[in-house]
């Protein structure tokens, strides 16, 4: 494998551990299920009069900030310009398995990946509108996208058109839900390559998978001695901190704000 081709895997796999690092990769299970285009609906008939009706159950809704954080993790692993595109990422796993013995497994499974990405992709296979909508059905992929890339993450007028008199909670829903299938997706590359990694099929650099992605801290102090130190506005700024700042014309900020000594505190 070449330099190039492992450079954009190391690439892929920090992308995808800042999505795992996400509150909503914490059960997948949940993800799962907010990933599924299910329709609970009630069907009543009344015994009496035999007049039938339907209810439609109401559909849990992720907070909106929950959902437009996500969407900001894994959106490079969906624009070719950055260069960690699940298609050439996928690209180059089943470029790694060609030809090589016992790779069947892995290879379905590169094969089974692509589909799920197509699947989630608001842009597959028809790419990005190139007009404005013109009316007609619409699906979820292009409900998806209005939200996504008309609203969120671009300031898109054509693919806003594509709302197409929803309500705004219809395209937040078809939003959420292939933002989900995204991060799925991505979650099961990232544990593909981990498999192939461990089972010595790539050669990654081992901390990739183990360095820090995300900011967990709620607060920071920078480590080390610190020195501070001030001088007249008009004091040159030092072009090299390893120089005498004193003989500069700058002051220690202990000399210059604290005006008593030990000597005069005895």
């Amino acid at each position: 494998m070449q330099s190039p081709q492992l450079k954009m895997l190391e690439r892929f796999v920090l992308r995808a551990r800042i999505v795992q690092d996400h509150s909503l990769a914490r059960d997948i299970g949940v993800l799962r299920n907010l990933a599924s285009h299910e329709i609970k609906v009630i069907i009543t008939r009344d015994l009496k009069t035999g007049e039938t009706g339907l209810e439609m159950k109401p559909v849990d809704l992720l907070p909106t900030e929950q959902l437009e954080s996500a969407a900001a993790r894994v959106r490079p692993v969906f624009l070719k310009s950055d260069k960690v595109h699940y298609a050439s990422v996928l690209d180059v796993l089943a470029g790694a398995l060609k030809g090589r013995s016992g790779a069947a497994e892995f290879s379905a499974k590169v094969k089974e990946l692509r589909t799920k990405f197509q699947q989630a992709d608001p842009d597959y296979p028809h790419g990005k509108p190139k007009g404005p909508w013109e009316g007609g059905t619409l699906n979820n992929k292009q409900l998806s996208g209005a939200w996504l890339y008309g609203h969120l993450l671009h300031e898109d007028e054509v693919r806003r058109s594509y709302r197409g008199g929803m309500y705004p909670e219809e395209m937040y829903l078809a939003a959420m839900r292939t933002v989900c299938n995204e991060m799925l997706a991505v979650l099961e590359t990232l544990h593909l390559i981990e498999n192939m990694q461990v089972g010595g099929w790539l050669e990654l650099p081992e901390n990739i998978f183990t360095d820090d992605v995300t900011v967990t801290a709620t607060s920071w102090v920078q480590p080390g001695t610190v020195q501070a130190y001030v001088a007249p506005m008009d004091t040159p700024l030092p072009t090299d901190l390893s120089q005498d700042l004193v003989a500069s014309g700058w002051k220690d900020v202990a000399d210059e704000f604290l005006t008593s000594t030990p000597e005069q505190l005895k």
